[in-house]
């Protein structure tokens, strides 16, 4: 008996031991077999086939319900520290999978560390979520001031050359006393919703303007490292904000959004015959985005929830509407069957009033799926709407398509529903994935914008023989928005163009000519854009008019500063309204009403909830 308990003693003791080796050698291995950079991971077989899925997304912007925003900063916050603008095409270091990456910041006086926002790159699908932070007074150790885990807001900023997306990354809520002197903020432990690695931009510290920069930095496995792209925000010495745009001159404020709205993140307006404008946004009752109608009445407007989604197989996230030739409202949105690349497909949606009269101002609609793409080679996760004369719908996929790469797609209506046709799918390449936008061109064809290796591109579809062509007929415009088209079938756009010193913006024109395009620049934006979307989508009225809103710093405030802002609503990219020293951040569709009246949405500002809920104004021609 004996024996055998001695036996025991000594299995359970060397379990003990090959265990213990075990628990020490995994990480190790892990730590090892994990590339500390972006590039490396690119250039890995084991790694880079995740960013070259059979499925690469959309560029077009994020759905309201997705684009995670904090709300305009208090009057006390502000950027007390910045090291640089993203890059996003350098390279990028990892923080999770035992890497830790540590970056100074020089403090001149004493100040709280309220928050800090950083920029990554992560794969394609996949959305940060937390990070583990200290801030001490060496690199990864030393005196610790303050620490914790942080969950991230998250926002989607491009897409670079390797196939990642780079995204921006917002901490706020922090309370850390310092006082003048050099800290360093360490990251590591990051945690992302498909558990992919996640890497840390290195921007070198190009444009950064405070004291102390570029930054020293340092990771855990390889030490010295180039300086990364962040900002440290807190309460210091620096002026404060500009305070937010307000009704003057020819733009008037006709909504500020309330609690009682359930409006988050407003996402542009559409605009009918009777001059009703209708938009979209993320909140709702469900918090899974909503469609509204705010009418004229009398001097004033009056604001009604139409729609509030359900999720799942009733949709989420709704893409901005447009009004049908029946009157109803036609979209897109996130949801329906669950078997397309990272999780649903998207659908197709219709709203329209009861079939009953309302005798209330708030009576809801009644939302009809038309479509759910059901994966494979259908064309899923779709996008932009538009109406031939005939009533069929056509759409973009980001997603599915005969290589995978995205499509065009039609629906037809057929008996009392909807049938599907794919009529062009996008071969990836050159030729373009992922399209972001489609316009109806006065001609018959069809004109959008996408992705290509080479950059992203302008394309049209020709029909030809019951089938459509495509002609790529111009590459390279930066990262662009929509299309519009005047009588003369010249095309319109705006892009974002990105560089060490941040985001620029350009209005573009591409004309036919002897059977080509000639492109032109019609219009450069002063100053730097800090965030990509702060630009409306751009719209033309019957006459031809040009008609966009845009909002960021002044040309001679600090890059990523805040201290000086302008806004400017413009007709042929020339003022209409302009506003200077205001936050000013319009987003999606314009609409132009009959007398050249323009309308808009900003998903910030406005009266209620510290502003961060938004407006809807008016700009009077």
């Amino acid at each position: 008996m004996k024996t055998l308990n001695t036996c025991f003693g000594l299995a359970v003791l060397v379990a003990i031991v090959l265990l213990g080796l075990v628990l020490a050698v995994v990480p190790g291995l892990a730590q090892n077999a994990v590339p500390p950079t972006a590039r490396e991971a690119a250039a890995s077989p084991a790694f880079a086939s995740k960013l070259h899925p059979a499925t690469p997304p959309a560029m077009s912007k994020p759905r309201a319900a997705t684009r995670a925003r904090t709300g305009r900063a208090s009057p006390q916050d502000q950027v007390i520290y910045e090291n640089g603008p993203v890059n996003g095409t350098v390279d990028a270091w990892t923080i999770n999978f035992g890497y830790v990456v540590a970056n100074s910041f020089t403090l001149g006086s004493m100040d709280t560390v309220t928050g800090f926002d950083f920029y990554v790159w992560a794969y394609l699908g996949d959305t940060p979520l937390t990070v583990d932070w200290s801030i001490t007074s060496a690199p990864f150790g030393g005196t610790t001031y303050g620490s914790g885990t942080a969950q991230l807001a998250d926002s989607f900023v491009s897409h670079n050359q390797y196939d990642y997306n780079i995204r921006e990354e917002t901490v706020t809520g922090l309370n850390v006393n310092l006082s003048a002197g050099t800290y360093f903020l360490n990251l590591q432990n990051a945690s992302t919703s498909l558990g992919d690695l996640l890497y840390w931009d290195e921007n070198s510290g190009a444009g950064c303007n405070s004291p102390g920069c570029p930054s020293l930095a340092d990771q855990n496995a390889a030490g010295t490292i180039a300086s990364e792209a962040f900002d440290i925000t807190g309460i210091g010495s620096e002026p404060p904000p500009p305070p937010c745009f307000g009704s003057g001159g020819s733009l008037q404020i006709i909504r500020d959004f309330t609690e009682e709205d359930r409006v988050r993140n407003a996402q542009g307006v559409t605009i009918d015959r009777a001059g009703n404008l209708f938009g979209t946004a993320g909140g709702g009752d469900n918090n899974a985005g909503l469609v509204y109608e705010l009418s004229p009445k009398g001097q004033g407007w009056v604001f009604s929830s139409l729609y509030s989604f359900l999720g799942g197989s009733n949709g989420s996230g709704p893409s901005p509407v447009i009004v049908g030739p029946d009157a109803a409202l036609y979209g897109t949105a996130s949801g329906g069957i669950p078997n397309c690349g990272w999780g649903d497909c998207g659908l197709v949606f219709s709203l329209r009033p009861g079939p009953t009269a309302c005798l209330t101002a708030s009576c809801p609609w009644t939302e009809s799926v038309l479509y759910q793409p059901t994966g494979n080679n259908d064309a899923y996760d779709p996008g932009n709407l538009v109406f031939d004369q005939a009533g069929n719908l056509y759409g973009t996929s980001g997603s599915g398509g005969a290589y995978g790469n995205g499509a065009i797609f039609e629906l037809t209506p057929s008996n009392g529903g909807w049938k599907e046709n794919i009529i062009y799918s996008f071969p990836g390449g050159s030729d373009g994935y992922g399209p972001g936008s489609l316009l109806m061109g006065n001609d018959g064809n069809f004109y959008g914008t996408a992705n290509s290796s080479r950059g992203s591109i302008v394309f049209q579809l020709v029909p030809s023989g019951g089938a459509w062509t495509e002609n790529v007929i111009y590459t390279g415009v930066g990262w662009p928005t929509n299309l519009v088209q005047d009588g003369f079938g010249n095309l319109y756009g705006i892009s974002y163009t990105q560089n060490d010193q941040g985001f620029s913006v350009m209005g573009y024109m591409l004309s036919p000519s002897n059977g080509s395009w000639v492109f032109s620049v019609i219009y450069t934006a002063p100053g730097r854009l800090y965030d990509p979307y702060d630009t409306s989508d751009l719209s033309i009225d019957a006459a031809g008019n040009l008609y966009a809103a845009i909002g960021h710093p002044d040309p001679g405030s600090p890059v990523g500063g805040n201290d000086y802002w302008w806004g400017a609503v413009m007709i042929n990219f020339g003022s209409l309204w302009y506003g200077s020293a205001v936050e000013f951040f319009p987003n999606g569709p314009l609409a132009v009403d009959a007398g050249g009246n323009v309308y808009g949405t900003t998903f910030d500002c406005g009266r209620y909830d510290d502003g961060a809920i938004g407006t809807i104004w008016k700009v009077t021609r």
